[in-house]
């Protein structure tokens, strides 16, 4: 006997209601409100009015929203690439340890990853204060790492260390689930250690690989907490992450119109961002 058709909608229900709750209701809502401009009257104080798309053309035309996306993508080019690099030289190694050691490692470098990014934040603001840290006390420098030409890069060495370890977990699950067989047979031919990483773990690790990447295009574009908690200990420009500059305009100038304009216009593009870099890079689920 076949089970009523809304059975299935009814264990669906719970998560339905939750994303319609929580994730398609604020989508809605915020482009709703994008529509609206604050106007000044002669008496009175600023208020709502319809605006239609008024609040796009101005995004178009602010120069710090432009500059902060520039500097995200200056920032991305940078850092991604190196931390996928890092956690994949991580996994290949962890890959090649063997007993208690690897699980000593493994934590090891996933250890970053469970510190919040408030506190790591407040950490690295110690070692990159000019007159606190320890860097600059035993080389004898007087470094300052949160000047304006440097701190985006000093917020780049924060999230290479944040997540580093996490994205090593996950290309180190997908080196596990590599058939022992096919190293097996490989190492009757004669191959080497690095004929086999060559040859058999990286090409396997690229669908992996493109997760990844395609995760951390997503991660930088929407990088706020480490900017926001550095800003009090050094020169944070306001316009540094995109999140940063649309947190600033609804809370500082209380123009939460046109910050969910910027939202919205910074989703469009990270999506935009993430097709294009899918469109180059898959061939049949491979870079």
């Amino acid at each position: 006997m076949k089970a009523p058709r809304i059975v299935p909608w009814l264990f669906l229900a719970p998560f339905l209601l939750l994303f319609t709750a929580f994730y398609v209701a604020p989508v809605v809502y915020a482009g709703y409100l994008s529509l609206f401009i604050k106007k000044r009257g002669a008496f009175g104080p600023a208020r709502d009015v319809f605006g239609g798309l008024a609040n796009y053309v101005r995004a178009f035309q602010d120069t710090d929203f432009l500059a902060s996306l520039v500097n995200i993508l200056k920032f991305g080019l940078v850092q991604v690439p190196l931390m996928i690099v890092l956690a994949t030289a991580l996994a290949l190694i962890l890959d090649g340890v063997k007993g208690r050691a690897q699980g000593f490692f493994r934590t090891a470098f996933y250890l970053p990853y469970t510190i919040p990014s408030v506190i790591a934040g407040l950490l690295w603001g110690y070692l990159y204060s000019k007159n606190l840290s320890p860097f600059n006390q035993i080389t004898g420098l007087q470094t300052d790492f949160l000047s304006s030409s440097v701190v985006l890069w000093s917020i780049a060495n924060i999230v290479t260390w944040t997540w580093t370890g996490y994205n090593m977990i996950t290309l180190y699950a997908a080196l596990q689930n590599i058939p022992g067989d096919l190293y097996e047979a490989a190492r009757i031919d004669g191959a080497s250690s690095w004929t086999l990483t060559r040859y058999i773990k990286l090409p396997l690790l690229k669908p992996s690989l493109l997760l990844v990447l395609i995760f951390s295009i997503i991660g930088t574009m929407q990088i706020f907490a480490e900017p926001f908690v550095l800003r009090p200990l050094g020169y944070v420009p306001d316009n540094i992450t995109p999140n940063t500059y649309l947190y600033l305009v609804a809370s500082r100038d209380g123009n939460f119109s046109y910050a969910a304009t910027l939202a919205i216009l910074l989703a469009v593009f990270t999506f935009l961002l993430s097709a294009v870099f899918l469109r180059f890079t898959r061939r049949g689920g491979e870079l």
